[in-house]
């Protein structure tokens, strides 16, 4: 299956831009993986806490795996590194209108390797993951990416 690549650019003047490809997570959810407005708020809290949680404009572009543009989404790339095991993983979410979201992709490469070789315990480890991000503060530094075209 193609990859969802998500094109970011952080600021006009720099100029500079990345370009990430993020696994989809539907296969390890049969569908994905809805997420309550109470995660966010959460998340939201922890953004305000820590100095290890910020946010940013940068999603650009979003192509799914189907070569479909979605860019004009409200959508959320967390980019998250473990401070303790020095490991990293990304989380694509698509904010639904009730303020729930879904996760549609995971990243990078190595987490998507690990979670394929364990399919029985995929779905676990990214609800735990998931789970520590708004509950374990201090053990991870956490970016949150957001559309540019929100105002």
């Amino acid at each position: 299956m193609n990859p969802w690549k998500i094109s970011l650019k952080f600021s006009e003047s720099s100029g500079t831009d990345q370009e990430l490809e993020m696994y989809d997570a539907k296969p390890y959810f049969d569908g994905y993986l809805k997420l309550k407005r109470s995660y966010f708020d959460g998340l939201i809290k922890n953004i305000k806490m820590t100095k290890n949680y910020i946010t940013s404009k940068a999603i650009e572009k979003v192509i799914s795996p189907d070569n479909d543009e979605w860019t004009h989404n409200p959508w959320l790339l967390l980019l998250v590194k473990d401070n303790e095991k020095n490991k990293s993983f990304w989380f694509f979410i698509k904010r639904e209108k009730d303020l729930s979201g879904l996760l549609v992709a995971i990243g990078p490469k190595n987490l998507s390797d690990y979670l394929d070789a364990k399919p029985s315990e995929a779905r676990s480890e990214i609800k735990r993951l998931m789970n520590y991000l708004v509950t374990y503060l201090t053990k991870f530094k956490c970016l949150v990416f957001l559309p540019n075209f929100l105002p």
